[in-house]
């Protein structure tokens, strides 16, 4: 199961470096120069392959990272992002245009009223660490599509759904119960959904899963 999901969201190492046109050699450059993310998951595999032909066992280490990133090795080659200082503006940039575009909207102002001191939290050491959190291959777990946009979007929605379930379900009124349906379901389209061994105690199961289930199923009932 777990190579199954990972094979089906991520490439190994040597297959995104195909895909992208290069090699893992430079691949390993742009992780050290702090311009590209670390692989999202490391496997370490130890395996034995019976057939007529043989008897093998295989040891290797795989390393995957997300499929999404193409764009991002196309962004910082083809713009020449070849510093962590390029790299880095850029990635805020579309990360705060992003943030600007979210809390501005009816969607994020509706959320800002039920949680004004959420946007707040978005500063400049928070987008700092975030970048740490990108290059570390923290975001090719846990987004979609690893994109500064999508990072912004999972963060925010992890936040406002924290915040609006404190007190339990029979403390929302109808109407704040369907801006937290509406919350749930907008953060399930940017959250990756986890490795099996993961997915249990991510962020997913705690602010999808149990929150549709808790907040949801006993309203209806």
């Amino acid at each position: 199961m777990l190579l199954n999901y990972l094979y089906a969201n991520f490439f190994e190492e040597h297959q995104f470096a195909e895909v992208v046109g290069t090699n893992t050699d430079e691949l390993h450059s742009l992780i050290s120069a702090r311009v590209f993310p670390s692989p999202s998951y490391v496997h370490d595999s130890r395996g034995r392959c019976i057939s007529f032909v043989s008897d093998f066992t295989d040891e290797q280490t795989y390393r995957f990272h997300l499929r999404g990133y193409i764009d991002w090795y196309r962004d910082i080659t083809q713009l020449g992002l070849d510093t962590e200082v390029r790299a880095r503006a850029y990635f805020v940039s579309r990360y705060e245009q992003a943030k600007a575009a979210f809390l501005s909207g009816a969607f994020g102002t509706e959320l800002q009223s039920q949680a004004p001191d959420i946007a707040g939290q978005f500063d400049a050491e928070h987008v700092k660490s975030t970048w740490g959190h990108f290059l570390s291959g923290v975001y090719g777990v846990c987004t979609r599509d690893g994109r500064p946009e999508s990072i912004f979007l999972k963060q925010a929605g992890v936040k406002f759904i924290e915040h609006m379930t404190l007190d339990g379900p029979d403390k929302l009124s109808d109407a704040q119960t369907v801006l937290l349906r509406y919350a749930a379901n907008f953060l399930d389209r940017v959250e990756s959904d986890f490795a099996p061994h993961e997915a249990p105690k991510a962020s997913r199961q705690r602010c999808i899963v149990d929150v549709k289930a808790r907040f949801f199923d006993s309203k209806a009932a």
